[in-house]
């Protein structure tokens, strides 16, 4: 699939993306509403690259369907893409935030790796005693350990990957919901054209008959001129 609209969607969605530190603490708490808002007053910044987009298609449709395309377009970013991503925004960058921590406070933080490096040397104690697991070599509880360390990096890590397929799962959808709105505008404008080239001529107007007197004495007239 091409580039629906010159790629506006992915520009829209990377430009909520570098703005998006911009939501304060307070925002992400009042909700999506308030954070909604927040990348809506953003959009009304790339609204003449809509109207930009659209007028690309001017030379097949006409004046009205092109502002009949940007009002349905422009419906679909305000009620449909913008919430989507408001709600992927709210979710992740709380925990972006607090560096994906679980404890909200930075001096428990450290504490929070020697935990979970407990946790997984424990772990590994637990595998290498259990009969049932075919693993008795100590140095096992040194992966383990580390492992636990690494818990918030790793966090970070799969957040970051799970974030960017979602925002990119949703550039696609929207792109695939513009593309079947301007198709279904593209054929509304061809099946006109052809109604239009279907429409029976108008056949030029019969000359009206001549009276059967006058006829009568043009004949008569021209017999005279024959003798």
């Amino acid at each position: 699939m091409g580039m629906v609209l010159g790629g506006f969607v992915d520009a829209l969605v990377q430009s909520f993306e570098n703005c998006r530190s911009g939501l304060t603490d307070e925002q992400l708490a009042a909700g999506e509403d308030t954070v909604a808002g927040f990348f809506l007053e953003r959009y009304e910044h790339e609204l003449a690259r809509l109207r930009e987009a659209v007028k690309l298609q001017e030379p097949v449709l006409t004046t009205e369907q092109s502002k009949s395309l940007y009002e349905e377009l422009d419906g679909l970013v305000r009620k449909v893409l913008v919430p989507a991503y408001a709600r992927l925004a709210l979710k992740f960058s709380p925990k972006e935030r607090n560096d994906f921590y679980l404890v909200k406070k930075e001096s428990l933080r450290a504490a929070e790796r020697i935990g979970f490096g407990a946790a997984g040397m424990a772990v590994g104690a637990f595998v290498i005693w259990a009969p049932f697991i075919p693993i008795w070599s100590k140095e096992w509880v040194l992966p383990f350990m580390v492992g636990g360390l690494l818990f918030p990096n790793l966090r970070r890590f799969f957040a970051l990957k799970r974030y960017e397929r979602q925002l990119n799962d949703l550039v696609s959808r929207t792109d695939r919901e513009i593309e079947r709105i301007n198709n279904a505008y593209l054929m509304a404008h061809d099946d006109a054209g052809v109604l239009e080239a279907a429409r029976p001529a108008e056949l030029p107007a019969a000359e009206p008959a001549a009276d059967p007197t006058e006829q009568a004495r043009r004949a008569a007239a021209a017999k005279k001129e024959t003798i």
